[in-house]
């Protein structure tokens, strides 16, 4: 398939305030976000933090294309679940929902334009530690989040390549032509993987 840009898990390479900061402090932030988006439960304050991420974002040297990139990208996902939400429940259980996934991938995109994958990855490590003392080997869930950046990528780059099928087809409006194809190719995916960490027995 071929590679588009990256949906998450690349720095970027201009250097703002928010690039200097400490991994650690940057991911605790992060946590503490989440939190109150998920405590609050309410689409107005989720609404105001994501203009705050975008503020942050820009005086930290990231363009405006960078930040909303994963929310481009996601946008047919975003659609099927209001539906379904709407649907199932009203639209101001979807307006929350939505707005708490907007303000996670935004707040997730920015702390990965600003952190190197591999000290990510290296931080994750050290918090797993403690899961040696109960018989879990740390690189366990190390190599499981890697494998989770890695996923996200490569979904977004089936969803963008599904879009481009259907609109080559003229099936741009037909859901079907565009979710079909990613749901079979995540799937396939998850089987190679799998494949391929039993063929090497980095889990045994």
């Amino acid at each position: 398939m071929k590679r588009r840009q990256q949906f998450l898990g690349v720095c970027s390479p201009r250097r703002g305030w928010l690039h200097a900061a400490p991994v650690g402090v940057k991911f605790a932030s992060l946590t503490v976000l989440t939190l109150v988006v998920m405590l609050a439960r309410n689409p107005f304050v989720n609404a105001g933090l994501i203009v705050m991420l975008v503020l942050i974002g820009l005086t930290a040297k990231m363009s405006l294309g960078q930040i909303l990139g994963p929310i481009r990208r996601m946008w047919l996902i975003f659609l099927l679940l209001v539906v379904v939400h709407v649907f199932l429940s009203d639209w101001w259980n979807a307006a929350r929902i939505i707005t708490v996934m907007i303000t996670c991938v935004v707040s997730a995109q920015i702390f990965m334009l600003s952190t190197p994958l591999s000290m990510l990855l290296d931080l994750f490590s050290m918090l797993v530690q403690p899961l040696k003392f109960v018989g879990i080997r740390p690189q366990v869930p190390a190599l499981a989040a890697a494998i989770a950046v890695r996923s996200v990528s490569y979904l977004a780059d089936l969803a963008d390549t599904a879009q481009d099928a259907a609109s080559a087809r003229g099936l741009e409006n037909d859901i079907r032509a565009r979710t079909v194809p990613v749901m079979l190719g995540a799937v396939k995916y998850a089987q190679d993987t799998g494949r391929a960490l039993e063929a090497r027995g980095i889990l045994d």
